[in-house]
Parts: C-alpha cells; sequence; structure tokens
C-alpha cells in the first residue's frame, strides 16, 4: 500500500465551509481505494471532536491538534500568509518532525494555507513525493479581493498578504512533484510552472434530494448557501444584496441566505426584510431548498469552482449564477442553468423566469443528470488513483 501523510492547517471538520468540503471528498475518494495507507494530520477547526465520516475512513488515522490562536500582529512580521503564519502551530511544530520519520511515499499539503512548514517538510522528506492540493490559484485572485475592498488600510493589508500568498504559491510550486487542481482554469495557470497537473473536480458527499417537480405553490424564492466569516466572503455578500435585493424585493422575490453571517451584516440589511430571511448554519438544507425556485451563485471575488453548484444541483434546485462563478462548469451544464454577465442582468434572469415552471423543471432535471456524471464519488476516486496509484 502506499504510504501517505496528508497535512491539513485545517482538519476538514465540520463541513460548513467550501475548503473542510472539498478536502474531506478527495480524503474520503482516496481511502476508499483501499491501496493507500493516510496519516491526516491538522488544527482542529472548533475544538469539538472530529466528525465520524472522518474517523471512519479506512486505513486513515487522524492526528487532531488543537485549534489555532491566531496572531494578527505577530502574521504581520512574518514573511508567511497571515493563515499559513497561523496554522503552523507550536503543536504541529511539535509532531510533524517525527510524523516526517515515516517511511512515506506522498506528502500532501492540503491548501496553500497548509504550507507553513514546507521548509521542514522539504528537510525531512527523504524520498517522499510531494502533492500541492490546490483549492484555488491563490496568486490570481488575492490581490483581486484586495481590490474590492474601498477601506484603504484593509486594502493595503490584504494586499500585503495576497502578495504573500502569491510567493508562498510559487515556493510550493517549486517543491511539489504533482499539483491538483479544481478546474481547467486553475490549470492552466498552475501548468506555467509545474508539468505535472491533474484537474481534480469536488466531490460530491452529501444528500441527494428524490426528484420533485417544482411546482406553483412553491415560494418565489432563491437560496445562497455559503460561509460568510472570512472577510472576503463578507465583502461578496455585501455587493451580492446591494446588488440583486433591490430588483427582488420589488418583485417580491425572497432570498433565503444559509451560512453563518456575522450579526453586524445581518443589522445592516434589516431594511430588506422579509424579503432576505438569515437562516445561520444548518445540518440539513433540504427544507430551505424544497422551499426555494433556484440557487444562487453570484460570487464576484474569488476563483475556484463554487461548492455550492454541487449543493444546488443534487437538491434538485435549478441555477442562477455569474458567468465567472461558474466557473469548472461545462458549456453543457450552463445551458441548463441561468448564466448572467453582471448583477443587473442576474437580477434581469431571476425575474423573468422565477415563474417558468417548465423551464425550471427542465433544466434542474438536466443539471442534475450531468453533474452526477462528473461529481460523484466514483468518478473521484478515478482522478486521484491517476495522480497518486
Amino acid at each position: 500500500m502506499q504510504k501517505v501523510l496528508w497535512i491539513c492547517g485545517r482538519l476538514p471538520s465540520p463541513l460548513f465551509t467550501g475548503d473542510a468540503l472539498y478536502s474531506a471528498g478527495l480524503l474520503t475518494a482516496l481511502a476508499r481505494t483501499n491501496a493507500v495507507d493516510i496519516t491526516l494530520v491538522g488544527s482542529s477547526r472548533t475544538g469539538e471532536a472530529v466528525g465520524d465520516y472522518l474517523l471512519n475512513l479506512p486505513n486513515t488515522t487522524c492526528v487532531a491538534l488543537p485549534p489555532a490562536q491566531p496572531s494578527a500582529l505577530r502574521s504581520l512580521l512574518s514573511t508567511l500568509p497571515r493563515d499559513a503564519f497561523n496554522l503552523s502551530t507550536p503543536q504541529l511544530r511539535q509532531v510533524l518532525p517525527n510524523l516526517l520519520q515515516g517511511d512515506w511515499d506522498w506528502i500532501v499539503i492540503d491548501h496553500a494555507y497548509s504550507s507553513g512548514l514546507l521548509s521542514m517538510i522539504q528537510q525531512h522528506r527523504k524520498h517522499a513525493s510531494i502533492c500541492y492540493i490546490a483549492h484555488n490559484a491563490e496568486g490570481a485572485i488575492r490581490r483581486e479581493i484586495a481590490s474590492s475592498f474601498s477601506n484603504p488600510l484593509r486594502q493595503l493589508l490584504m494586499r500585503f498578504d495576497a502578495d504573500k500568498y502569491r510567493r508562498q504559491e510559487n515556493r510550493i510550486l517549486q517543491v511539489a512533484d504533482a499539483v491538483t487542481c479544481i478546474s481547467e482554469e486553475d490549470a492552466s495557470y498552475f501548468k506555467r510552472v509545474s508539468q505535472n497537473v491533474h484537474v481534480v473536480p469536488p466531490i460530491y458527499l452529501g444528500h441527494i434530494s428524490a426528484p420533485r417537480p417544482i411546482l406553483a405553490a412553491c415560494p418565489r424564492a432563491l437560496l445562497l448557501v455559503g460561509s460568510f466569516e472570512w472577510i472576503a466572503k463578507q465583502r461578496n455578500l455585501e455587493l451580492i444584496v446591494e446588488g440583486l435585493l433591490p430588483a427582488l424585493q420589488r418583485t417580491g422575490i425572497v432570498l433565503n441566505v444559509v451560512g453563518a453571517v456575522p450579526q453586524h451584516l445581518r443589522d445592516r440589511f434589516s431594511r430588506f426584510s422579509p424579503c432576505l430571511a438569515f437562516h445561520g448554519r444548518v445540518d440539513d438544507v433540504s427544507p430551505v431548498a424544497a422551499a426555494s425556485r433556484g440557487g444562487l451563485v453570484p460570487d464576484l471575488l474569488g476563483g475556484g469552482f463554487k461548492l455550492k453548484i454541487l449543493d444546488y444541483a443534487f437538491q434538485r434546485l435549478p441555477i442562477f449564477g455569474l458567468r465567472n462563478a461558474l466557473a469548472g462548469t461545462t458549456v453543457a451544464e450552463q445551458s441548463a442553468m441561468f448564466p448572467a454577465d453582471n448583477l443587473e442582468s442576474l437580477a434581469e434572469a431571476v425575474v423573468s423566469n422565477i415563474d417558468d415552471l417548465p423551464t425550471l423543471n427542465r433544466n434542474q432535471d438536466t443539471l442534475f443528470e450531468l453533474l452526477s456524471e462528473r461529481f460523484g464519488l466514483e468518478a473521484g476516486t478515478r482522478h486521484l488513483s491517476s495522480v497518486f496509484l
């Protein structure tokens, strides 16, 4: 069996954020080949017990460390990006040298924020190959995100961190023997440096709804799933609400937001109530999905594949989204969506189609079939076998 040391700055538990969902899907697919022995090491996200779905993976040992204690000031003085600095915890520094003594075939660096101890990994890798699992083209998107903020000080700090991410990403690419990424767009970016790049689309592990027609009795509502704890995600939400809600409010369409949203943003947008409903984190999104006529993918900032696309498709929801935010989907898949080039035209697409039940139902059926072929566990296992086996 191949022996794999999987370094994940934040363990993928609980599954409330895109990075956790993507990592958990890859781990599950690789573990179920029964051809690898995985040791997963990383910091707990919440201090709670690691989920059983992770602990019960075949041939997998999980080394769960205490949650990281962020230090914004100390990270500013480091050459590392803030997240990579904070996730290089004292506990990880203590256990990693011992783990690196093992006879590994592969060492995985899962996300750029897991690379804070890259020099230690290089020093002790022995004959192990290194695989970098990219969640985004960090060097391309971080500076774009920073530029979206109007506050000069915040923009300056985020640009400073974006430059650190770009340099750190290049360091990883220089030492990685293989790179995996989510989309062909990201693959083109990484191939400037690495010649061994594999596209590994997300692997859907969630609930799959039974077929359900969207009927006239279904509320005229859209679903927006996300995790809004990261400052860039909060900025996305601000742009979305300010750009879409006036049109939705005028036509009586409700936006259901599922995910953790800071109270100050809830308060700021209270003027849009009752057309804007915050549901917080939920263990099962199905009831909110069943009370919606479509899923919304309106992200203006951040690259990569939006995992909410899979949530909507497997919940049997048609998708309204910005073309740039639908990166990683095919022309055929987008033909079964309602794509738009900007928030204004996206609002028009929603208003024009929210009551067209035959088209909504045709699109959600077609999209479910198309995405089931590409993002299931079997497809993911094939992709990862081509990298590791």
